[in-house]
């Protein structure tokens, strides 16, 4: 492609960008709320604008449907309606489209929207952003944005992506970026999001407190303060609200989709273009291979949590252990799944086998759902995207918080679902049930660990209750982690 066709490809961006974000962020003439890590990036840009800083170059990495091409449509419309740049100095480029018009030099993009297009910001030094969606489909995208970063001081980059951008990240965009990972809504940021229910700020910070040391004094009146500002407000009972969250609330994207089989199907379209694009990225993949992948995954959603055998997998999927295993670390790598280890030794970790999540819930629902599996019981059916939604929830703190603890599994029957393994040593047992649950669990692995105390999450209480060392903490709270 001549230079001339990527000036009007890029030009013709520019022009048509504002309406496409528009669309985007503004529903019934009201713009969408935002969620923290908008605000986080935003804190970011202001810094770029008024002071001489090197945060200025953001790689978001994120399952399919998280939000994270809305929210930089929400730092498009921040700097053209709060801080009066011009749409002309800001690329929006969705490399998904890009890609369609045959090979392409993403480099040579960037140059001519900096150095040809805006020829006098680029001579005055005036500040200018470029936000480049569904980065993986450059096989180079980090080592662009390590040029851009490198030769142009008054750049602001983002590249968003699906998670595979981790494994093509290299050293030299590691030593130069920050990374922000963009994970599915939690119950607190669905409440927010889809009804603008104000919840406090520091309510993660007040159950990551109370879990990791058993400080619960901040998390009550944060708890106490929802129920009565935010719960007593619904006509709809609160309970039926957070059903519907941990089935079809995980993605901003279902918000717009008027009945749960739209809100299913867009689950399912998820799952389909992560096997379909995300996976050839990670893993070479061949027709057969393709159909392997979503026997696996269909396996993974509907069973009950529980390790996976290779060998009875690859029985199934009559494919060797060694593709399983390939197919399992691929799936992991576009962050579909992730998996939890038993509690013991390194060598124990390595030869037992592990437990198989969904990132997502919403995803887990809509598999199960579309197979007819959760018309059996709803005590069941919830209590299986219960136990997913604790382990995801868990699994997103330990990586968004930068934590050093471990989250296992026991082997051993009767024992809690989960184990936080502290820097300190500290054990501390989480259950995760709907309906009714007990404590059994928690207590014989206090026991087994000699834990200070353990927790039960589940509908149980509708508040927190703490009975000796067993705190029962209500899924309502849990889920705003």
């Amino acid at each position: 492609m001549d230079n001339e066709f990527k000036i009007n490809y890029l030009l013709n961006i520019l022009k048509t960008t504002p309406k496409v974000v528009s669309d985007r962020i503004i529903k019934d003439q009201t713009r969408l709320n935002f969620r923290k890590d908008y605000y986080d990036l935003k804190e970011s840009i202001d810094n770029f604008l008024e002071h001489d800083t090197d945060d200025r170059f953001y790689i978001l990495p994120g399952l399919r449907g998280v939000g994270k091409t809305t929210i930089v449509f929400q730092l498009y419309d921040y700097l053209t309606n709060e801080r009066n740049i011009n749409s002309n100095h800001i690329l929006y480029l969705d490399l998904d489209r890009l890609k369609d018009q045959g090979p392409f030099n993403l480099l040579e993009y960037l140059d001519i929207f900096i150095k040809d297009i805006n020829e006098e910001a680029y001579l005055n030094n005036w500040p200018l952003f470029i936000f480049i969606d569904e980065s993986q489909y450059s096989s180079n995208w980090d080592h662009v944005g390590k040029i851009i970063f490198d030769d142009y001081k008054n750049v602001f980059i983002i590249f968003t992506g699906s998670d595979a951008l981790n494994l093509q990240s290299s050293m030299d965009s590691a030593r130069r970026s920050l990374k922000k990972e963009i994970y599915p809504l939690n119950f607190a940021e669905y409440l927010y999001l889809k009804y603008g229910c104000e919840i406090p700020r520091g309510i993660s910070d007040s159950i990551f407190n109370a879990i990791l040391f058993n400080d619960f004094e901040n998390l009550i009146k944060d708890e106490r303060y929802i129920q009565l500002n935010v719960y007593n407000k619904f006509k709809r009972d609160i309970n039926k609200i957070w059903d519907e969250y941990i089935q079809y609330g995980g993605f901003p994207l279902s918000f717009a989709r008027k009945n749960h089989a739209s809100i299913i199907q867009l689950g399912l379209d998820m799952k389909n273009r992560i096997v379909e694009k995300d996976l050839d990225i990670v893993l070479s993949v061949n027709s057969q291979t393709r159909l392997n992948t979503y026997s696996l995954i269909n396996i993974l959603a509907l069973q009950k949590p529980g390790t996976l055998s290779y060998n009875k997998l690859a029985k199934n999927l009559e494919i060797s252990k060694k593709t399983v295993g390939n197919l399992l670390n691929a799936l992991e790598c576009t962050q579909m799944i992730f998996h939890i280890e038993p509690h013991g030794a390194i060598t124990k970790r390595n030869r037992r086998p592990w437990k198989y999540y969904f990132l997502s819930s919403q995803m887990k629902a809509a598999i199960y759902q579309n197979s007819g599996q959760a018309t059996k019981t709803k005590g069941e059916y919830m209590g299986i995207l219960t136990e997913n939604l604790v382990g995801s929830l868990l699994f997103m703190m330990k990586n968004k918080r930068k934590q050093d603890f471990g989250i296992f599994y026991e082997e051993e029957k009767e024992r809690a679902d989960f184990l936080i393994n502290t820097i300190d040593g500290r054990i501390i047992p989480i259950e995760a049930g709907y309906g009714k649950k007990g404590k059994r669990q928690v207590i014989n692995s206090m026991e087994d660990h000699g834990s200070e105390y353990g927790i039960v999450v589940s509908n149980k209480t509708q508040s927190i209750k703490i009975e000796e060392n067993v705190i029962f903490l209500p899924l309502k709270t849990f889920s705003m982690l």
